[in-house]
């Protein structure tokens, strides 16, 4: 607890450097005055665009794959956004629906996106390593139907939101996942640069918290019981450095990966010799980096489009 306070002290330290000048003094906002966050049924009401293509990779529901084009499709190979959903890991909370609008928004922009879904932790086959394998056997598809979809496999970033930040972030790590794992790549696909948004990326260090606003044991769901370190094929904090760049967005309201828990996989991150940067959105929570038309999802499409270009 008191580690969590110090780096929630951090990050709050550096938002106040950057809202003005030393010395100023505000008055105390009101809670009415506070800013109102985008909640789930927010996300909910926005326009819910539908893909170009839904792509089956394996007999559960879960198991698709929504491809969404540009509709005026230019000239050439397509950069390519893998977006992996969030929802606590959890069938009961939210699946693809939850970034629809985020892809249609980033067809628009040009990209072909490729929304994974997968089994979470309350499926039959979620949890270690159903989940996990599910994530890289879509990843995997699009590196194999990259020429014939018209897609650069060289030119593709990483997006994912909440529990698809860490999902995402292990993605981006699988070459470092030991040889000896039923989750080991021979030579999966390496993306640009990752952008996570809202992540739970230390699913070891941040148990408690996951636990507390997920429902979610990450002992039990997401790791290797067996193993003497069971967290060493699935915490994208334990498979550092990956060599991929990474830009973590978080709202500065957001309740349930606050700015200090990207912060502190940041610094773990350059520490360990990769390239990361963090943003930290003012009047922004949990959801307003997968909303088209806010700010925080502006950072977004922003880097990726830096990664691809």
């Amino acid at each position: 607890m008191r580690g969590g306070l110090e780096r929630a002290g951090l990050a709050l330290g550096a938002v106040v450097l950057l809202a003005g000048p030393a010395g100023s003094q505000s008055p105390p906002l009101s809670p009415a005055q506070l800013p109102q966050p985008m909640t789930l049924r927010s996300i909910g009401a926005l326009p819910q665009p539908g893909p170009t293509e839904t792509i089956r990779y394996g007999e559960a529901e879960s198991q698709v794959i929504e491809l969404f084009l540009p509709r005026n499709r230019p000239e050439g190979l397509l950069p390519a956004v893998v977006l992996i959903h969030g929802g606590c890991w959890r069938a009961k909370v939210a699946g693809r629906e939850l970034v629809r609008p985020a892809a249609g928004a980033l067809a628009a922009r040009g990209f072909a996106v490729w929304s994974v879904g997968y089994r979470r932790v309350d499926e039959e086959g979620g949890g270690y390593p159903g989940t996990f394998a599910d994530v890289a056997s879509a990843i995997d598809l699009l590196a194999e139907q990259a020429a014939e979809r018209g897609i650069d496999p060289g030119r593709v970033a990483f997006y994912g939101h909440s529990a698809g930040a860490h999902l995402t972030m292990w993605a981006a790590a699988r070459h470092r996942i030991d040889k000896s794992s039923v989750l080991a790549a021979t030579a999966p696909l390496r993306p640009r640069g990752v952008v996570s948004t809202g992540g739970l990326l230390d699913i070891e260090g941040d148990a408690a918290r996951i636990r507390d606003v997920c429902g979610v044991d990450p002992a039990e769901a997401l790791a290797n019981g067996q193993a003497e370190r069971p967290f060493a094929e699935t915490s994208p904090v334990a498979l550092l450095p990956t060599g991929v760049p990474v830009t973590l967005v978080h709202g500065i309201y957001d309740g349930v990966a606050y700015p200090a828990l990207g912060l502190a996989y940041a610094q773990q991150a350059r520490r360990a010799g990769d390239r990361a940067e963090i943003f930290v959105v003012p009047n922004a929570g949990h959801f307003e980096v997968i909303a088209p038309g806010t700010r925080a999802f502006a950072i977004v499409a922003d880097a990726l489009e830096g990664f691809t270009r």
